[in-house]
């Protein structure tokens, strides 16, 4: 088995809490020396609901960012 036939069923064992985690560090990488609570700016960018719970865009944000041929569009992205 390669390891693109097991990064599916890795990303679906990923609990809500981790998602949150994760766009919260993916957040304060692109927040740079903004002072704004990044929970606060991932709110903002629609990636995480009112109640902190991850939207389906900031799930497909996670999703994407896990996929090795997204990955680096999105980060090339920031800067």
């Amino acid at each position: 088995m390669t390891q693109e036939d097991t990064a599916p069923s890795q990303r679906e064992t990923l609990s809500s809490d981790d998602i949150v985690s994760r766009i919260l560090g993916f957040t304060l990488f692109c927040m740079g020396f903004s002072r704004a609570p990044a929970d606060q700016v991932a709110r903002g960018r629609g990636w995480l609901d009112e109640a902190g719970q991850p939207t389906a865009d900031g799930k497909a944000l996670i999703e994407a960012l896990m996929s090795r041929d997204s990955a680096y569009g999105i980060y090339k992205m920031v800067y």
